[in-house]
């Protein structure tokens, strides 16, 4: 769910749309993700990413992507030497004329770096844009700045390095340091079979990807035997969570 979005209800009109946001050679193969999103009223209220690995050796790098939107970073330069620095970098801009650049204020760096691969490790084209923000004290962004970075043959991403030297990532989800909680006693089992077969969530779903209901076509995209939907499996722990942890309630479980 959105961040702010009211949840579906009965008599929305709803639509949805796709991109894919990266294509990628990697050791297993080449993974493919997509981001999708379902719109009312012309805002978001679901957020989908979906990943998807086709095994094999891939080279074809001229054909590979990557965009990505980087996470907030709140960067607060402790001295005038660090204001220089900041300054002096040829994808920075201060865009606000009614304050200067000053020590101790936190900038909040929101960007967005796309590139198209050369090989593995380097990069034919490298592009980071975004925006630089400040908070007033009901934590309102204004816009103070923008970022502006277009390089060929990278090898690295020189405003993101910076970004992560200097600042800290807002919003970040950190494990908890005593290795989390249940939401259950220890009577019962969490665990649920698979079933035998596919097919019949395939004619549910309108999911029928051969790797799903072929053991041949399966075996030709070396997997051990045909494998269950993902959905069926978010499925079912929805339904574990609405039954056992929300007591019968499925009200009470937002996502």
């Amino acid at each position: 769910m959105v961040k702010g979005a009211r949840s579906f209800q009965a008599g929305d009109v709803c639509r949805s749309e796709a991109n894919i946001v990266s294509v990628v050679n990697t050791a297993p193969g080449k993974v493919v993700k997509v981001k999708g999103h379902v719109y009312r009223d012309g805002k978001p209220v679901v957020e989908v990413v979906s990943a998807f690995l086709y095994r094999g050796v891939f080279t074809d790098f001229e054909n590979t992507f990557e965009l990505t939107e980087e996470p907030d970073y709140i960067v607060t330069l402790g001295n005038d030497a660090d204001v220089g620095v900041l300054q002096s970098k040829e994808w920075f801009d201060w865009e606000d004329e009614s304050q200067s650049l000053t020590p101790g204020l936190p900038l909040v760096f929101r960007v967005q770096s796309e590139v198209s691969f050369k090989d593995r490790v380097s990069f034919r084209e490298l592009s980071v844009t975004g925006d630089i923000f400040v908070q007033d004290q009901l934590k309102n962004f204004h816009k103070v700045g923008s970022v502006d970075f277009q390089a060929d043959d990278a090898h690295g991403n020189p405003v993101v390095s910076y970004l992560q030297r200097h600042g800290v990532v807002q919003g970040l989800i950190v494990p908890l340091a005593n290795e989390g909680y249940t939401l259950t006693g220890t009577e019962g089992s969490t665990s649920f079979s698979a079933p035998l077969t596919n097919e019949p969530y395939s004619g549910v779903s309108g999911d029928f990807n051969p790797i799903h209901i072929n053991p041949y076509f399966s075996c030709y995209a070396g997997l051990p035997g045909t494998i269950t939907h993902g959905l069926w499996s978010s499925a079912a722990t929805r339904r574990y969570v609405e039954n056992v942890v929300a007591k019968g309630h499925p009200e009470r479980v937002l996502s």
